[in-house]
């Protein structure tokens, strides 16, 4: 087994022009350096594209080879990501990696890719089948709640977020594809993962979360019983997560999810805050339809939505 690991970055931004120069500075110092990387940018803009392919731009020193893919009317990061994997199985060989990247979540350390590669080579002499590792991740519940790994030494897990650096083998990623692009916003993430582990493919919380400046995410954290104002957000993590939990044969999960976090919270805020409350249920019992009948894409315009 060869002890070095040859990355393909995928990294996903939209308007967001002075994070993406700011990311783009932080691979470049690197010291594990990404051998391609491929910036899929959902609204298409011309002037990054001309940022991105600049020979004397930031994402010069980015990795060996830089890429710009545009993507016109906003799919969203799951169709930027869908996007992005397809590209890189279309390029790049079995034992190849991918690190999936969003513009303001850079790697939090100059070694983050080099910490996250010696766990995935210390992974593999003990696993045949690693088909993933982040800097954090999280269990599934049969409730459908999501609970993260807390340990400092590499625990399997459900499924990796966007903002923890994943490296992907593009073996697995060549079995279970990329996320559904129709989840526009939200969970694609952990659609992604719940689709390598039923293609029986391992996926791996790295342990070194605390010392990479992720503590906040993997230190114990309680659920918040109330409400604040409905977001365009929200609607589609709850919609997502039904169905994500649903495809997956979870529908404890599902009819918990829809239940708890989609009619008992605002329903116990109402003495409270009724207003917040009542435009919280509205958001939320459309989610949880939209979820049940199979209403994907981008259903919601984020600009006109609360």
């Amino acid at each position: 087994m060869s002890g070095i690991v040859r990355c393909h970055g995928v990294l996903i931004t939209f308007r967001r022009r002075d994070a993406l120069v700011e990311h783009l500075r932080i691979l470049a110092d690197q010291t594990s350096p990404l051998a391609t990387l491929l910036v899929v940018d959902n609204d298409d803009d011309p002037a990054i594209r001309t940022l991105v392919e600049d020979p004397d731009g930031p994402a010069a020193a980015a990795a060996s080879t830089i890429g710009y893919l545009g993507l016109a009317d906003n799919p969203g990061p799951a169709g930027g990501i869908a996007a992005g994997i397809a590209q890189v199985l279309a390029d790049h060989g079995d034992d190849d990696w991918l690190v999936l990247l969003d513009d303001d979540d850079p790697p939090p350390r100059p070694d983050t890719f080099a910490a996250l590669q010696s766990v995935l080579l210390a992974l593999r002499r003990h696993h045949d089948r690693v088909g993933g590792v982040g800097l954090w991740g999280a269990t599934l519940r049969r409730s459908g709640r999501l609970r993260a790994a807390t340990g400092t030494a590499p625990e399997e897990v459900a499924y990796l977020p966007g903002g923890a650096c994943p490296h992907y083998s593009v073996a697995a990623l060549r079995v279970s594809g990329g996320p559904d692009p129709a989840l526009f916003f939200g969970f694609d993430d952990l659609d992604l993962g719940l689709a390598l582990r039923r293609a029986r493919w391992s996926l791996w919380s790295s342990g070194i979360a605390r010392e990479h400046g992720w503590a906040a995410m993997v230190d114990d954290r309680t659920t918040s019983a109330t409400v604040t104002s409905p977001t365009w957000r929200r609607y589609y993590s709850l919609r997502n997560l039904i169905v994500v939990l649903r495809r997956d044969h979870r529908g404890v999960g599902a009819v918990t999810m829809s239940v708890v976090a989609g009619v008992a919270k605002p329903i116990v805020n109402f003495p409270r805050r009724p207003r917040v409350a009542w435009a919280n249920l509205r958001l939320n019992l459309r989610a949880v339809r939209d979820g049940w009948t199979g209403r994907l894409g981008k259903t919601l315009d984020p600009r006109a939505a609360p």
